[in-house]
């Protein structure tokens, strides 16, 4: 449940006003990096990647791996906060794919899903309202039978994240 820590970090952020007004970041290479609160939008996680969206429309992306300490008041160690998280998983498959895909996502808590089939160009080429999903794991196929061969892109996404997979279509 990614989107449950950012959400705990935005809350503590918000819901401290003035105490603290920086996040600072200590990476595994010595170097650290500190964000004014308010320039902060969200923070996103996908797979083993941390995004810190900035107001300005910047986003700054690092493995989690390479983050030693973050620090904002009472979070003390992302990597702590991060072990107590489930993961928002998607599998596709088969891939290589000729009829029909298959898209197996695990919810570590309730979310609105929406699968989205791309072409190479970001144009949508199928999208699947899959409405309020409860916790725990999912599997949608699709009728790819209709499509050109070539490279796809398949989102899963949810109302905090959403993770993109590679799909080729033979």
């Amino acid at each position: 449940m990614k989107h449950l820590l950012a959400t705990i970090i935005l809350g503590l952020l918000l819901s401290s006003g003035l105490m603290a007004q920086n996040i600072l970041f200590d990476y595994a290479d010595g170097s650290s990096a500190s964000y004014e609160i308010d320039d902060v939008r969200k923070i996103t996680f996908e797979d083993t990647l941390m995004n810190l969206h900035l107001v300005d429309g910047s986003i700054y992306t690092w493995g989690i791996n390479s983050i030693n300490h973050f620090k904002y008041d009472e979070i003390t160690s992302l990597n702590e906060a991060i072990e107590n998280v489930n993961s928002f998983d998607v599998n596709v498959f088969p891939n290589p794919t000729e009829d029909i895909l298959h898209v197996m996502y695990n919810l570590s808590d309730v979310d609105e899903i929406t699968i989205t089939l791309y072409d190479i160009k970001g144009k949508v080429i199928k999208e699947q309202r899959m409405g309020k999903q409860a916790k725990g794991q999912h599997q949608e196929a699709f009728s790819v039978a209709d499509l050109p061969q070539g490279n796809y892109l398949c989102r899963v996404s949810g109302i905090q994240e959403s993770i993109t997979k590679k799909v080729i279509k033979k």
